[in-house]
């Protein structure tokens, strides 16, 4: 499993937020999370919404036997459950790179947690699993996915033009990256103007 192949951090902390690995217990909250339209309108990359299919990502999101895989709750001080999740997906050991991905309740959109927790999950993949690149995708559309991703760093690499069902207008993905070396350098520039 994912964890046994490379030094799993149990949480991780950010300013307002930690980061926790989600499991089976976090299942109600992960549902009805994924239960809004707004939210699964950017996870399956503009399906149409249905419960079954909320169901679906749910259960990948909490199948631990992914060994490419890791998700971790957006914990805030005395929640309930999760406020949202934040990725590594598609870790290939041999490159050093994965996916990201995040997803947040809607109740705690533009508040900055999803970049919060973005940023401290990159501090992980760089920092401790030292993961070479990063690479994150979202809806053209999705100004606050994009917001995200360019306050971590992230660079835009190229614009996706995907085709749909017949008479539907082709979606476009922004796919975005971070090296090692730009994290590193970023951090650096922090530090200096602290």
């Amino acid at each position: 499993m994912f964890a046994e192949k490379f030094p799993f951090s149990p949480v991780l902390a950010g300013e307002r937020l930690t980061l926790e690995q989600i499991g089976k217990k976090d299942a109600p909250s992960l549902l009805a999370i994924l239960s809004d339209p707004l939210v699964m309108k950017y996870v399956t990359q503009g399906s149409f919404f249905s419960f079954a299919r909320s169901r679906r990502v749910a259960a990948e999101l909490l199948d631990a036997r992914r060994e490419d895989s890791m998700h971790y709750g957006i914990w805030l001080p005395g929640a309930d459950g999760p406020a949202g999740v934040v990725s590594l997906q598609n870790v290939r050991q041999g490159r050093r790179d994965a996916m990201i991905g995040y997803m947040l309740d809607r109740r705690y959109w533009n508040q900055g947690l999803a970049t919060e927790g973005l940023g401290v999950l990159l501090r992980y993949a760089f920092s401790e699993l030292h993961l070479l690149r990063v690479e994150g995708r979202c809806h053209a559309v999705n100004t606050a996915s994009v917001r995200v991703m360019e306050k971590n760093g992230m660079v835009l690499e190229r614009t996706l033009s995907q085709k749909r069902l017949l008479f539907a207008a082709p979606l476009e993905m922004k796919i975005y990256s971070l090296t090692d070396q730009q994290y590193q350098s970023r951090r650096a520039d922090a530090e200096a103007n602290r």
